[in-house]
């Protein structure tokens, strides 16, 4: 098996788990994706604010 197919293998997995998790466990998703988005949000502020 290559690489470029055991990440094809692996993306493919990965986007089905996060569909069935989206579906099966609605509240929980949106849940992860605003901690998600939270975190992103404070990383990109802690990056940026010695430029301030």
């Amino acid at each position: 098996m290559t690489l470029v197919t055991a990440r094809k293998i692996g993306l493919y997995l990965l986007v089905v788990g996060v569909l069935y998790s989206v579906i099966s466990f609605p509240d929980r998703s949106g849940e992860f994706a605003q901690l998600v988005f939270t975190a992103l949000a404070g990383a990109v502020d802690a990056l940026f604010a010695p430029l301030r």
